[in-house]
Parts: C-alpha cells; sequence; structure tokens
C-alpha cells in the first residue's frame, strides 16, 4: 500500500489539485500510474460476496485496466480492511460514506487513492444507476393462466442478477479523474415532476403499492373499490380524487392475482385506475400536491410496505420515508395518511399525520388472494373506513377515532400506530429510564382518565374484564407479533378467527 498523507481532497480548495492530479495520471504510461484501488470491507459485509462475482464477471483478477481512450492505466486492486484505515484516510471521506454511515460495517467501500490522496470512495452499489432496476415483461404482463414454472409465479431474484452485471471499479476511477460526477442516490419519487397531476385545495389518493402482478393481490383492488365506495357516500363533491393501481388505465395487460380452485391466476383489475401504480406517476400526484397551495390530502396507501420503504409498480426501487421529506419541512401542503401496509408506521414522521395498521417492525394482515378469505377479513383498512365513512350503529368518526375503532378488532397479534406513537417511542428512546416495565391494570385506567372519548372507549374495550391488579409489560409486543407471524407463516387465506387460534396456541 502506498504512504498516506492527510488532504481533504474534498473540500472545494481541494478540486483544482484533484484535476490536475487527473490530468497528470491520463497523460502517464501505465506502468507510471500511482494509482490504487482499495477494497475496503469488514467481515460483515453483506456485499463483498455479490461483488466477487461481478469482478469475476469482468476479469479484474489484481488490477483494473482502465482505458484513457489514449492509452491504458493498469490500477492495482488491494483489499483493505476497515479497521486498519488510518485516520488521515478517514478524514479525506465524502460526508455520509465514512464511519458515520450506520451501515459502514455492511458495505464494500471502494477508494481511489493516490499516494495517500482519497480521489474518490463510496459504496460498491453507487456504481450501478438502480433507476434501471426493472421486472421484465414476462413479470409484468402474464398470461392468464401460466404455467407452475412461469416467471411471473416464481418470486424470481431481481437485485443480485442486476448488482452482479452493474457493480464496476471504473465507475470510482471515472469520478477520482473528473470524468464524471459521484452519482447521486437512484430515486423515483423527488416531488420535481415536470407533468403534475393537477391538485386541488382538497385530494384524496388511493395507491394499490405493488411491485409486481403476483404481489398485487385481489385484495388490493377490492379494498380500493370498497374505500371509495365509502367515500362517495360522504358526498365530497369539491374533493380531487386520484387512484394508482397496476398498470393504470392506458395499458392493457393482466396485473391482478388471485386463486380459483387452489391455482394462481392473473387477471385484469375491474377498477377504474387514473394512473399507474409506477414511481413516476405517484410522483406526478406528489408533486402536484406539493405545488397546490394551502392544499390538504389523504394519502391512502393499499398493499405492500417493508422496513425500507413501498414498492412502486415495475420497479426494483420504493418509496421511502425520506422521500416525502418537503411535506414535513414546509408551511404549505399537508398530507395525511391512512396505510393497512407492513412496516407502515414507518412513515409515521414523514408525514403531518399518519395512521397505519403496523409498527415499523411488524407486517399487517391482508393481501388475501381468494374471494372467499376477503370477505372474512378483519384487516386495518376495512374497519378504519367503516368507522370513518359511519357505519349502521354510528356516525362517521373523526380520522382518530376510526382509528381505534379499528385497533381494537384486529387480529389479536396486531400492532397498529400513528405519528403520536411515533413522538412517543422517540421520547422513550431519547429518555429510557422514564419508561416503567410495567404498570398494572388499574394503573393504566388511572392515567386513561381524561382521554378523548374514541381512545376512552378504546381503553376500556382493551382492558374489560381485566382484574385491576395484572401487571401489563410495556415492552416486548414487536417480539410477541414476530413470534405469531411464525405460527401463521401459511395461514394468509384463513379467516382471522382461525388466525387468532392459531396465535393463541
Amino acid at each position: 500500500m502506498t504512504s498516506e498523507r492527510a488532504r481533504p481532497v474534498w473540500a472545494p480548495a481541494a478540486a483544482g489539485a484533484r484535476a490536475a492530479v487527473a490530468l497528470a495520471l491520463l497523460a502517464l504510461a501505465p506502468a507510471a500510474s500511482a494509482l490504487e484501488i482499495w477494497l475496503a470491507h469488514t467481515p460483515e459485509c453483506n456485499s463483498c460476496e455479490l461483488f466477487e462475482r461481478a469482478a469475476e464477471r469482468r476479469h479484474y483478477g489484481e488490477a483494473l485496466h482502465y482505458s484513457t481512450g489514449s492509452g491504458e492505466l493498469v490500477i492495482p486492486i488491494q483489499e483493505v480492511p476497515k479497521d486498519e484505515l488510518s485516520a488521515s484516510i478517514l478524514r479525506q471521506f465524502p460526508d455520509g460514506t465514512g464511519p458515520g454511515d450506520p451501515d459502514w460495517r455492511i458495505k464494500l467501500t471502494v477508494l481511489v487513492v493516490d499516494d495517500g490522496h482519497v480521489l474518490a470512495a463510496g459504496n460498491i452499489a453507487s456504481s450501478a444507476d438502480n433507476r434501471q432496476l426493472r421486472h421484465s415483461y414476462a413479470v409484468m404482463f402474464p398470461p392468464a393462466a401460466p404455467p407452475p414454472d412461469h416467471p411471473a409465479l416464481t418470486h424470481h431474484e431481481l437485485y443480485a442478477p442486476f448488482f452482479v452485471s452493474h457493480w464496476n471499479l471504473e465507475y470510482f476511477v471515472d469520478v477520482a479523474l473528473d470524468k464524471r460526477a459521484p452519482r447521486e442516490a437512484a430515486a423515483l419519487v423527488d416531488l420535481a415532476s415536470p407533468d403534475p397531476w393537477p391538485a386541488g385545495p382538497a385530494n384524496v389518493v388511493l395507491w394499490g403499492s405493488a411491485g409486481t402482478p403476483l404481489a398485487n393481490a385481489l385484495f388490493i383492488s377490492e379494498r380500493i373499490a370498497e374505500i371509495r365506495a365509502q367515500l362517495d357516500r360522504l358526498g365530497l363533491d369539491e374533493t380531487h380524487f386520484v387512484t394508482l393501481y397496476g398498470n393504470g388505465p392506458d395499458v392493457a395487460g393482466n396485473d391482478t392475482s388471485y386463486i380459483a380452485n387452489g391455482r394462481t391466476l392473473f387477471k385484469e383489475a375491474d377498477l377504474p385506475a387514473d394512473l399507474p401504480a409506477t414511481g413516476e406517476a405517484l410522483n406526478r400526484v406528489l408533486t402536484g400536491i406539493r405545488e397546490a397551495p394551502a392544499s390538504r390530502s389523504l394519502l391512502i396507501q393499499v398493499g405492500h410496505s417493508g422496513p425500507a420503504g413501498s414498492p412502486l409498480w415495475g420497479s426494483g426501487l420504493t418509496l421511502a420515508p425520506a422521500d416525502l421529506a418537503p411535506f414535513a419541512d414546509e408551511s404549505g401542503a399537508r398530507i395525511v395518511m391512512v396505510s393497512g401496509a407492513c412496516n407502515s408506521g414507518l412513515f409515521a414522521r414523514a408525514v403531518q399525520c399518519g395512521f397505519f395498521a403496523a409498527h415499523p417492525e411488524v407486517i399487517a394482515t391482508g393481501c388475501q388472494l381468494s374471494p372467499e378469505a376477503l370477505r372474512t377479513s378483519d384487516d386495518y383498512l376495512r374497519y378504519f373506513f367503516r368507522a370513518a365513512t359511519g357505519v349502521p350503529e354510528r356516525p362517521p368518526a373523526s380520522l382518530d377515532a376510526a382509528h381505534w375503532y379499528a385497533s381494537t378488532r384486529l387480529e389479536d397479534h396486531q400492532i397498529s400506530y400513528t405519528t403520536s406513537d411515533a413522538l412517543i417511542d422517540e421520547y422513550f428512546a431519547q429518555h429510557p429510564d422514564n419508561l416503567p416495565a410495567e404498570l398494572t391494570v388499574g394503573e393504566i385506567r388511572e392515567a386513561g382518565r381524561g382521554l378523548p372519548p374514541a381512545e376512552a372507549q378504546a381503553l376500556a374495550a382493551l382492558t374489560a374484564n381485566l382484574p385491576g391488579t395484572l401487571p401489563i409489560p410495556l415492552t416486548g409486543y414487536v417480539a410477541l407479533n414476530h413470534a405469531a407471524q411464525d405460527k401463521l407463516a401459511d395461514a394468509r387465506e384463513l379467516s382471522s378467527a382461525e388466525r387468532n387460534r392459531i396465535t393463541a396456541m
């Protein structure tokens, strides 16, 4: 390895020096090049194996043969444990790419170094343009009755083959030699669409979040249609509605999966969608809402999400909470979000106010494939909008009351979530000593005096028939949820009553 001399090449004053180094290197013969590529890793690296496959595919060996147009640079490649990187090297990392990155230890970090000067550094993943992460035509446009080995049914691996074929070291040398700028993180939703949807002062967005027809279970289209019919009964004549689902209105194709006679089939949903559920379409809608002065919008998510975000139709990218950050930071447009998706609570602080079927670390019920299972589903969205739009025994409720109505009727292991819950979690994360290990039922009832009516009713329902002296732990419910989900691995199509019996065993 070359000697290390501290020099913060990413500071503005160093830009000219780095360009001079680049020009000098391009003029040198291969044998005279001082450049080295360091592959910095730890034993926990979760991308190193994929990179090894990419390196073999590109025949890197012990050096990168880099074409300069008029010649070739032969740049040695060395593996370097991250724990052995010196302070002078670490000081030269671009912001957000060094040890301060929460994922520092699991990422493979590539450095281009010249005699101790770090000319480029970054995660190997940045060498690929992830906007090209797209599902194949066969996956996105399945026949109505595909054979068992059809790609649309096989949950094919999208990411690993893409990374192996697209990750490369040439990108980092291009950055080091000022032949290109570092790539910004790929995002399909940037709230800057050139063709924004014409939002109004009040808007309702019905979004079917799924990546592929297989993931776009019958539940999603059925629940969207049900919610829209319920909202229509309220006579919201001045409200702008938009539905994003599957292929949208202009692209024919089977975009919905269902089960008949034990077989997975596909059809085109009988749903009047206005736009597809793609990232580009969602970007149009959210950009329009952001640009509508003082608009108020309800974003209803029906479908899927995961620990990192929600899927976008046909893409390997997701909508992440950070993509909605401008709504939280600005005083104009406001978004209230209601979601029945797994892990949906991760959006709790990304919008002004939100009501979610699931804590950020747990999955939700729903997404059934069979009509029979749909009829017996006790999912969050069904209960929420029954309450919000009025059920036979009561008038329309506030969104907060609708949340509590739904939460007290979910399957026993479920953990719903709100923006208020997120704020409370943040407080106790910062003040853990203020959170007792448990409270008795009597203490909980006493603490609940003066609650708003909806919360008071929920508290009464949840503690009914429990002795006042019974201790209730205040933590551990996520672990209990995960244990219950393990029991329900093969029970998606069962009724909620049957699923409750399984988790009670």
